[in-house]
């Protein structure tokens, strides 16, 4: 989880929000990973840099994510989530995939 999405959680605690004090305590068990940036652009930039996929149903970030080659999930239903692939080639071993030649006609 991004610093920064910690901290705003924090902040929402601290403003009595009381859906956060749930949220917050789910954080809890997850990791906390540095980040330079701050809200969705921390996102980002930490599945990014982990290359992890995100669950979100903030459709803005889903897309922003999709278009930086994160995959995502977003929910379908109440019990389904439906698996969003990135829309940019997703770069292995710091090399692009290789496109086939098309051959001349």
């Amino acid at each position: 989880m991004p610093t920064a999405v910690r901290a705003e959680l924090d902040l929402l605690v601290g403003r009595g929000a009381a859906w956060a004090a749930a949220a917050r305590s789910f954080a809890g068990r997850l990791r906390t990973v540095r980040t330079t940036g701050r809200g969705d652009s921390a996102v980002v930039e930490v599945a990014v840099r982990l290359r992890a996929a995100v669950v979100t149903a903030d459709r803005v970030l889903a897309e922003r994510l999709r278009r930086a080659g994160v995959a995502v999930l977003v929910p379908r239903d109440r019990t389904r989530l439906e698996l969003k692939l990135p829309r940019v080639p997703v770069r292995v071993g710091g090399r692009s995939p290789r496109r086939r030649a098309r051959p001349n006609r």
